[in-house]
């Protein structure tokens, strides 16, 4: 699991300065990386079982609802990442913004396919985003 959390966050560049790399790699990589993937799973069930199946809303269903819970999943996966790298105690550099990034961008595409798997167990938003 280390490995491919490794080399989906080393797509970006080799962790800054490299003597936090051992970290990067070790702790901060597989935590967000589990956590990105977490908060996209509950997220997706809250949006498609929780609020359009169980609870029935019939009115949260349009693609822009959807699109809220994704604008919120982008951001608590950026906030995650700059939790993660600051309670690794890493030194404060600009890489971690942009692993922040990498993150809410990668937490775009985890929804996405949650997403397709999801809706089909959904009444009201089974049609949603498309």
């Amino acid at each position: 699991m280390k490995a491919f959390f490794r080399f989906l966050y080393e797509i970006i560049g080799n962790p800054q300065p490299p003597a936090d790399t051992p970290v990067y790699r070790d702790v901060v990589f597989p935590n967000i990386g589990l956590l990105n993937v977490a908060v996209s799973v509950w997220l997706v069930i809250m949006f498609y079982i929780l609020i359009n199946r169980a609870m029935g809303v019939a009115t949260f269903n349009k693609a822009r609802h959807w699109g809220l819970f994704l604008g919120l999943n982008a951001v608590l996966a950026f906030g995650i990442a700059i939790w993660q790298a600051h309670s690794q105690q890493v030194a404060d550099h600009s890489y971690i913004y942009w692993l922040a990034t990498w993150n809410a961008i990668l937490s775009l595409v985890w929804f996405f396919v949650l997403s397709l798997i999801f809706k089909q167990g959904s009444t009201n938003a089974s049609t949603t985003p498309f």
